[in-house]
């Protein structure tokens, strides 16, 4: 006697399904939430939750007279740890770009602090050139500006200095 059990698991943008058919033909369903992807396409937004709700499914799901391979089983673990190093990388990327970020704000608000009694050239709005000494800094949405012959100008806008 042969028996035909199967198992399929389908991801789709709602849930998580794992379809398992019985002998009879007789379809059984487990559904568990996963978060819900935000992507058209469902795929950019998987997690590591969805990976391993999608493991858990298909553990639970699988023909005990056909088990999974030991060998697929450690392939899925090793691209659940891949997954999971990608991912401490992509935080630690976006910690270092935010500390250069803040080193650059802090390197800009020292430039300007140093040419604080110095006499510079700025070109204003409309492409004139202003020369005159800078008598204090301020910040503006965390952008440096000099302050020349009473008018404020971003430290970008410095075209010369004597």
């Amino acid at each position: 006697m042969t028996v035909n059990a199967t198992s399929s698991l389908a991801l789709n943008n709602s849930s998580l399904s794992a379809q398992a058919t019985s002998p009879t033909g007789a379809a059984s369903g487990a559904t568990s939430g996963a978060s819900s992807p935000t992507s058209p396409s469902g795929w950019n937004s998987l997690n590591e939750n969805d990976f391993l709700q999608l493991l858990v499914t298909q553990l639970q799901n699988q023909d005990p007279l056909n088990p999974v391979d030991n060998t697929q089983m450690l392939a899925q673990l090793a691209q659940f740890s891949a997954l999971e190093e990608m991912t401490q990388v992509a935080e630690t990327d976006a910690q270092i770009q935010s500390a250069v970020q803040s080193l650059e704000s802090e390197m800009s608000l020292l430039m300007a602090h140093s040419l604080i009694g110095a006499s510079v050239t700025v070109q204003d709005a409309s492409g004139n050139q202003v020369q005159g000494t800078v008598s204090s800094v301020t910040m503006s949405q965390g952008t440096p500006q000099v302050v020349v012959n009473g008018t404020s100008y971003p430290l970008t806008q410095v075209v010369g200095m004597a």
